[in-house]
C-alpha cells in the first residue's frame, strides 16, 4: 500500500481547487492521485 501524502502537499491541492483550478489540472500538476 502507498503511504498518504503530506499534509503540506495536501494544503497545496485543497488551495489549488479552492482558487478554482481543475481537480484533473491538479493531480496533474502535483502529480497525485485524484481518487
Amino acid at each position: 500500500m502507498a503511504a498518504p501524502y503530506s499534509d503540506d502537499l495536501r494544503q497545496k491541492a485543497v488551495s489549488a481547487v479552492e482558487r478554482g483550478e481543475k481537480k484533473s489540472h491538479v493531480c496533474r500538476t502535483l502529480n497525485i492521485s485524484r481518487n
